[in-house]
């Protein structure tokens, strides 16, 4: 060996022992933190927060925020109690201790951003939010305090061991070679409402969309909005199946899952569209008026805040519907059902009422049809209703395919 490959040698060892021993120390000053400011409840932020902290500063405390979260008007007798959105931008983002002692109202939060929408300097609340629940559960992996929800800590727990928010099984769809698009499912539609999401295959494929399903995990939507913000791991398996299938276009019906695989820098370089938008770019093969009596539609709250999409479902039922009639609350500035931010498992009661009161604001417009396009919300509204109330319930997708007589099991053959 010449003496500069010796050079290069030691120079190597030299840079790795260096760099292990700036790993371990970096590790250490984290564990040291901690410790130190245990007492205080203080934890680091992380850069994206930072980044965020002139945003959160800004809040005129005008009020706006508070007026319009549907939480707050759905805590009247139901369980559990929520600072609000005021509150969280004006005091606990200023001082985590502060965050701590109120830790039990940040759980309730919906984290469905109808409070930035209304806000007139824009402070992204949701964000917020997450960020103090994300403080909460590193502190909380240090002392083992129980202030997370059990439901939220069950969830991180069935996505590190299982892939999925149920820690159950998947059962597969059936599924062919490549295709230029997959069809993403996601946990919601895997497991709550089957027959929903094989009557959306069945339509895709009435509409030539050439599909097929890949042995998919949760895309790790959930995990940031339980106060775990790392999904790589979730997105690197998902990565791994999507390539197996040679495309990186993805079709899906869950605005969470669409709002993630479009959004989320581990998901860097996929094309994503909903299934609302796929069904706008192929009106001209859906027969005009499929639809009888009025129909009246509920905006999932991530796919008309998250992914800015409430023209394409308007788009369709433009041309589907005979009647189409507007909730009061609607578009961007829509009413969550009461499903997201971990909310739907731990305070069932509150997501209930929440869910009741969309549902109930559905049947003030007469219409017999409350449609939507989203598994939680779906789930939620049926859930919720009764015998006795005037209107059904459907996703656009699977009411399309049912208004066009394409039974469900024909979509499982993918």
């Amino acid at each position: 060996m010449s003496r500069r490959d010796l050079w290069s040698l030691g120079g190597r060892v030299l840079w790795s022992l260096l760099s292990g021993w700036r790993g371990r120390e970096a590790h250490r000053g984290l564990e040291t933190f901690l410790r130190r400011y245990a007492p205080d409840h203080l934890t680091p932020r992380t850069p994206d927060e930072v980044r965020l902290l002139p945003a959160w500063e800004a809040c005129v405390n005008c009020g706006l925020c508070t007026a319009r979260c549907p939480v707050l008007r759905a805590l009247l007798g139901a369980e559990g109690r929520y600072a609000g959105p005021r509150q969280v931008a004006t005091s606990l983002s200023r001082a985590l201790p502060e965050a701590w002692a109120a830790h039990d109202t940040l759980y309730t939060c919906t984290l469905c951003g109808a409070c930035e929408a209304v806000c007139p300097v824009g402070v992204p609340i949701p964000e917020l939010v997450a960020s103090l629940r994300r403080a909460i559960a590193l502190q909380e992996a240090q002392d083992a305090a129980a202030y997370v929800p059990a439901a939220h800590r069950a969830l991180l727990g069935n996505l590190r061991e299982r892939g999925n928010i149920f820690g159950q099984s998947l059962a597969p769809w059936p599924r062919r070679g490549r295709a230029e698009y997959i069809f993403f499912v996601g946990c919601a539609f895997s497991y709550w409402e089957r027959e929903s999401v094989a009557a959306t295959m069945a339509l895709l494929q009435h509409l030539d969309v050439d599909f097929t399903t890949v042995d998919e995990v949760c895309c790790g939507g959930p995990a940031p909005m339980v106060g775990e913000p790392r999904v790589e791991a979730l997105a690197q398996r998902n990565l791994a199946a999507f390539s197996a299938a040679g495309t990186h276009k993805v079709i899906t019906a869950c605005p969470r899952c669409a709002l993630t695989l479009s959004t989320h820098p581990a998901y860097r370089g996929l094309e994503v569209w909903h299934t609302a938008q796929v069904l706008a770019e192929r009106l001209d093969r859906l027969p005009a008026g499929l639809a009888e009596g009025a129909v009246t539609f509920h905006d999932p709250c991530e796919l008309a805040r998250g992914l800015g999409e409430t023209a394409a479902p308007r788009q369709v039922l433009a041309r589907a519907a005979g009647t189409f009639v507007e909730m009061e609350a609607c578009r961007e500035h829509t009413d969550c059902c009461g499903g997201g931010g971990g909310v739907r498992g731990a305070f069932t009661r509150l997501s209930v009422q929440m869910a009741r009161a969309r549902l109930e604001a559905a049947l003030a417009t007469g219409a017999g049809v409350l449609l939507t396009e989203c598994p939680t919300c779906l789930h939620n509204f049926r859930n919720v209703r009764r015998s006795r109330d005037a209107v059904e319930v459907y996703n656009l997708s699977e009411y399309l395919a049912l208004r066009l007589g394409l039974a469900p099991g024909e979509a499982e053959a993918v």
